[in-house]
């Protein structure tokens, strides 16, 4: 399960259940799309953030990782 938290009131407003073994989540650049790692499931969902709804999803084996290579070469974030 993945919960979308409102981050001044702290409340959840949002659970998406993508699946089993979510591992990793990465947000576009712009932030208008995560893609969730769904790795018992060998599958990649990528979700609209403004709607919450999943626009694709990727067969990948146990995927898991950095997906964009914009962030690749920094570490710690």
């Amino acid at each position: 399960m993945v919960q979308v938290i409102d981050v001044p009131t702290g409340e959840i407003i949002k659970e998406l259940r993508p699946g089993p073994g979510v591992l990793h989540m990465e947000f576009t650049p712009k932030g208008e799309k995560v893609w969730i790692s769904v790795r018992d499931a060998d599958r990649i969902d990528i979700v609209d953030t403004a709607t919450f709804e999943t626009v694709a999803s990727l067969d990948a084996k146990a995927p898991s990782g950095i997906f964009f290579a914009a962030r690749a070469h920094r570490l710690g974030y």
